[in-house]
């Protein structure tokens, strides 16, 4: 933990900015063990790993599955997301040159490589939270860059000042019990005239995964170890990535055999894919089987989060016919608190 990212820290609790109470081990510019402390509820959270794991123990459904399994897929795939390609995507129509002086809330950074590519495109100051204990992988990445900043925290109680020019979460308001709140909780950090970006599976397109995926994934693989996952995601991916890069790639060069590819199922997802490695598409692949949550949104349902936190300028994107982008800005005069 880095002392610059108390400019950013709260308490959960009564939202009193948070102070160092003792440094017990520090690492160059680092506090790897110490403590933070609360003067208004006396509430203190330890700083362990590096990391201020900023949590009140609250304990909503699905919650210690949800982060075991995540951290465990975090922590097999750390090295995949070198490319910031998919990551530029998922937050279109924002570009590298956004991010420019910008104080950046990653939420759910899993590995933390989307805050990496955020410094690196000029951010100011990048804060990086997880629930899991992929904050550990992330943290590896963070000492990297003197901007980036890790925290373990709960998306439902944030540890952080309203302070954000620019939040954005990918992949993961969809697998939380309460996807709205969580989606509330991180506006209410927007300064004014900050923008937001989410990214969430859709509804429409989707219904061969919903009806044939899904049931096995809410109903079996999400309750198998996750070793055995792992390696039926491998198998899995024997088949789907010849597919993906030798028919569905090939189809796509021609005019005239472009006409049989629209007719193949998820042919806009799948060919999408199929420009990535292979561990690339067996971590997208594992992800699905593992969530103990999954939900899908029609677009009106994210129109609506837009409308009734205030944001303006929305824009709403299909991405590759199954899932929806979306950003909005908090009005300069907005009494949204």
């Amino acid at each position: 933990m880095k002392k610059e990212v108390l400019t950013y820290l709260v308490c959960p609790h009564c939202k009193t900015q948070l102070e160092i109470q003792n440094i017990e081990k520090k690492e160059d510019e680092e506090i790897m063990e110490g403590k933070l402390f609360c003067r208004k509820c006396k509430l203190s959270f330890p700083v362990t790993k590096g990391i201020p794991r900023i949590l009140l123990g609250r304990n909503y459904v699905l919650r210690k599955e949800t982060k075991k399994n995540f951290a465990f897929s975090w922590k097999k795939f750390a090295n995949i997301y070198e490319d910031p390609r998919d990551f530029l995507n998922w937050i279109y129509p924002k570009n590298e040159s956004f991010f420019r002086n910008k104080v950046v809330l990653d939420a759910g950074c899993g590995t933390g490589k989307h805050a990496l590519f955020a410094s690196q495109f000029g951010a100011k100051e990048v804060i990086a939270f997880d629930l899991s204990a992929s904050v550990e992988v992330a943290f590896h990445f963070a000492r990297l860059k003197k901007n980036i900043h890790v925290v373990q925290a709960d998306i439902y109680q944030l540890p952080f000042k309203a302070d954000f020019d620019y939040i954005y979460t990918i992949g993961v308001l969809q697998h939380l019990p309460d996807p709205e709140g969580g989606f509330k909780s991180l506006i209410q950090l927007l300064k004014k005239g900050g923008w937001s970006s989410i990214w969430v599976y859709g509804y429409e397109g989707t219904g061969l995964v919903r009806k044939v995926i899904d049931p096995i994934r809410k109903n079996v693989t999400s309750k198998m170890p996750l070793f055995f996952i792992f390696f039926l995601s491998l198998l899995l991916n024997l088949v789907f990535f010849p597919l993906a890069k030798g028919i569905y790639r090939p189809l796509s060069k021609f005019k005239i055999t472009r006409r049989i590819l629209k007719i193949l199922p998820m042919n806009s997802y799948i060919l999408y894919m199929s420009q990535f490695n292979f561990y690339y598409i067996f971590n997208s692949i594992f992800d699905q089987f593992i969530a103990p949550i999954t939900q899908y949104f029609h677009r009106e349902e994210i129109e609506e989060w837009l409308r009734k936190a205030g944001l303006k300028k929305t824009i709403i994107t299909n991405r590759n016919d199954m899932s929806w982008r979306a950003s909005g800005q908090k009005p300069a005069d907005s009494l949204i608190s």
